[in-house]
């Protein structure tokens, strides 16, 4: 025996390198002690066991192995009908089935009727196996169950790169090889043993031999010098990119356990730390498959994301990735995920050149193109009328008389294009976003919020180096008369002008100085401005009118709560048509953008016209069946149809009236804007920037936006109305049912009336006698 190079040892089996008289690796076949004889597989005929040269056990009546014997080794043909399969299949034997492409050592009992064998594999479980899927024999028999797990032990201890020496030889002469030959090669002896180790290793092996199987005989050619060097390369490379998958998962594996302890300060800052690392492409992946609206993440990256997944033992889905990102601290618990497929940020990021362009227009503001129009209102009292909570205003309210003593009502709106032109950066950023989105935890503008909030917002402060006094601000006002049944009037001005906001109240101030009437009010102006609006809305419902009386939610979470395990959620019940000052303030923009239509179809001005076709309604004696208020909402707004844009008047339907261009919100809605720009240039009378088919073009494009926006909304909304009943769930609130939703499925809408939450709710189909009539 020459030098020993290295050995391994496995269930008691040395594997070894050591250099016989032929220069080949040995392997140490001794057999593990036998205590008891074999039991008799033939009537009449007593099995004994017999030492082989090679060392393995003999079968009864099989050849023994002599070494440098070559031999071939035996597998079942399947579908066979010469019956071969039944001459050399026999218990004692073992065998290797293929399963799921997976190549598995077993110990043949008993047969199992003609066709089948009762076998024990090397998990030890028994079961009956069809004769057609053994791939491979092994010479010698009389094998016991515990020779499986020794086989299967050596067979994992083996040293794979003695493969390499075996190539080496065997490309000297290049041909096809048999398992036994191979074997004799590897530890020159071809009996049960090494043939099996063999065999196990040329299965794995993707470098120097290429395996056939081919009439039920396995064989192996060894590969070209150049195709071994190629495979080397590719095996580096794969050997790479295992032991980063394994780096992978062991930083992303302390990364959730530490987000299990305490959730990061920043999840900012955990993202940034993962960019600088190796493994960023995995974790931008996952964010990408997690946060990209379905279908819309490219090939590639969906790709890494769904390998990333299985690697992570995860199913390949786009909700778990969040739940991966989530666990890892990479998302926060309460992340708004709809928001962020909308491909909105909750953060209301901008880019970079929009935040210095905002900062450049505060220090230097551009000149102002209605500067010799605009109109001195800074003597008027300007009521502004908000949420407490709002930052950005957009409108505020004014009375007076003209000189006939005619009570005259104006609405100041917000005047961003003061300070943008069509095509530059804010108007083309504004354009992109269409408009300004709502959720519990803030708002996402539609401008940057330096603007949207200072010079944009009545109110606002106003940037340096302007060119209007401290304390007032730009508008666009629109001044109207009412005629003595509520129809419009007169439009007055239409202007561009400068006001000052005298007074900023919120809705709740307001309503309780309605309540104390005329005399007793603070406010006397806005005790005309809502008896006024109480006489608008009286001549559209004589119109025909439709007011959808449902109550809404107010739900509000504060942003630095949103990776708490158990954010404070609050719940406020709002409902416009039990706040006067709500009712007062809808009127007067349904006022102004009744107004702005009236003069846009008498000059022929192509603008976002809104219009809404008549709903087809239930008959008038099922509605008057319905209780008044929300239940007759309920029916009503299932009727509704969509709105729609058009840049020529149109009837609105709901608001009864025959054009109506909404006008009162620029900071928040695109369209406002092009109604502000049009306006503009034709009281400046220069070329409109938007004619109708550009209307036509814009509004087109922002129609699936705006659905998609509005889902994103509404899901939010869904998920914050959810977590605040799972924080409250031994709670209970009285609930009014407003009708069926799916009869047939007997769901039903109910409102939690001290919330007013709308939910579905699935009831039984009779409950006390009382049938399906609602």
């Amino acid at each position: 025996m020459g030098t020993m190079i290295v050995g391994v040892a496995a269930g008691g089996i040395p594997v070894s390198k050591a250099r016989g008289a032929r220069g080949r690796p040995s392997l140490d076949l001794t057999p593990a002690t036998v205590s008891a004889p074999a039991p008799a597989f033939k009537k009449g005929r007593c099995a004994t066991w017999s030492r082989n040269q090679g060392g393995s056990r003999g079968d009864i009546g099989s050849p023994v192995y002599q070494k440098g014997q070559r031999t071939r080794c035996k597998a079942v043909k399947s579908h066979s009908s010469t019956g071969k399969s039944a001459d050399v299949l026999q218990p004692g034997i073992l065998i290797n089935y293929r399963k799921d492409d997976k190549h598995i050592l077993a110990l043949i009992m008993e047969p199992d009727g003609k066709k089948n064998w009762w076998i024990v594999d090397q998990r030890g479980r028994r079961f009956s196996l069809p004769a057609r899927t053994v791939s491979l024999i092994l010479p010698g028999g009389n094998f016991l169950v515990d020779d499986v797990q020794r086989f299967a032990a050596a067979a994992e201890a083996a040293d794979m790169s003695l493969l390499e020496i075996a190539w080496a030889v065997a490309a000297e002469e290049p041909r096809s090889y048999s398992l036994p030959e191979l074997a004799m090669l590897l530890f020159d002896e071809d009996h049960a043993l090494p043939q099996y180790v063999t065999f196990c290793m040329l299965l794995h092996d993707e470098v120097y031999f290429k395996p056939a199987f081919k009439g039920g005989v396995w064989s192996f050619e060894p590969r070209s010098a150049e195709a071994v060097e190629v495979a080397e390369a590719a095996a580096a490379a794969e050997a790479a990119a295992a032991a980063a998958k394994a780096a992978f998962l062991e930083q992303f594996s302390a990364a959730r356990a530490a987000a299990a302890k305490a959730r990061p300060a920043s999840v900012t800052a955990a993202l940034a730390a993962w960019k600088q690392g190796p493994h960023w492409d995995r974790v931008a992946a996952l964010l990408d498959f997690a946060l990209t609206a379905p279908g819309k993440c490219p090939e590639s990256i969906d790709s890494l994301a769904r390998d990333t997944l299985l690697l992570l033992r995860r199913r390949p889905e786009p909700d778990v990735a969040v739940s991966v990102l989530t666990e890892a601290g990479l998302l926060r618990l309460h992340e708004p995920i709809p928001l962020l497929r909308a491909g909105r940020s909750a953060e209301q990021e901008f880019g970079t050149h929009l935040e210095k362009a905002a900062q450049a227009m505060l220090h230097s503001p551009p000149p102002d193109p209605d500067v010799c129009r605009r109109l001195d209102l800074t003597h008027l009292a300007v009521y502004t009328v908000d949420d407490a909570s709002t930052t950005e205003v957009d409108d505020g309210l004014s009375v007076t008389t003209d000189e006939a003593g005619n009570r005259l009502l104006w609405v100041h709106v917000a005047d961003p294009t003061r300070w943008i032109t069509p095509g530059d950066v804010f108007d083309v950023e504004a354009r992109n976003r269409s408009r300004t989105l709502y959720f519990p935890f803030g708002a996402v503008p539609m401008f940057p919020r330096v603007l949207a909030e200072g010079p944009f917002s009545l109110g606002g402060s106003s940037p340096s180096g302007g060119d209007q006094a401290a304390g007032t601000c730009c508008a666009f006002s629109v001044c109207a008369s009412l005629n003595a049944d509520g129809s419009l009037g007169a439009v007055v001005h239409l202007t561009p002008s400068t006001i000052s906001v005298s007074h900023r109240l919120t809705y709740d101030e307001v309503d309780a100085d309605l309540g104390l009437g005329p005399g007793m009010c603070q406010y006397e102006d806005l005790q005309l401005i809502y008896e006024a609006a109480r006489l608008r809305r009286s001549w559209r419902v004589s119109r025909g009118c439709i007011d959808i009386d449902l109550p809404e939610p107010k739900l509000e979470v504060a942003a630095d709560e949103l990776d708490k395990a158990r954010p404070a959620v609050t719940c406020t019940k709002l409902s416009q048509w039990e706040s006067a000052a709500r009712t007062m303030v809808a009127e007067m923009m349904i006022l102004a953008g009744e107004a702005v239509g009236t003069v846009g179809a008498q000059q022929h001005l192509p603008l976002p016209y809104r219009g809404q076709e008549v709903p087809q309604l239930p008959p008038q004696e099922v509605l008057d069946a319905l209780p008044e208020g929300p239940c007759r909402g309920y029916a009503l707004r299932r009727c509704m149809t969509r709105s729609v844009i058009e840049p020529a008047p149109v009837r609105h339907a709901s608001l009864a009236l025959d054009a109506y261009v909404q006008f009162t919100s620029p900071i928040r809605r695109y369209s406002d804007i092009m109604t502000h720009f049009n306006l503009k240039a034709h009281l400046r009378g220069e070329p409109l920037p938007f004619p109708a088919p550009a209307i036509c073009s814009i509004t087109n494009s922002a129609v699936e936006l705006n659905r998609e926006l509005g889902r994103a909304e509404g899901d939010v909304s869904k998920y914050w109305a959810a977590e605040y009943l799972r924080q409250r769930g031994s709670c209970g609130w009285p609930a009014l049912v407003l009708g069926w939703f799916r009869a047939e499925l007997n769901l039903v809408a109910v409102t939690l009336e001290d919330l007013g939450l709308e939910t579905i709710v699935k009831v039984k189909p009779h409950i006390d006698g009382v049938a399906r009539r609602m």
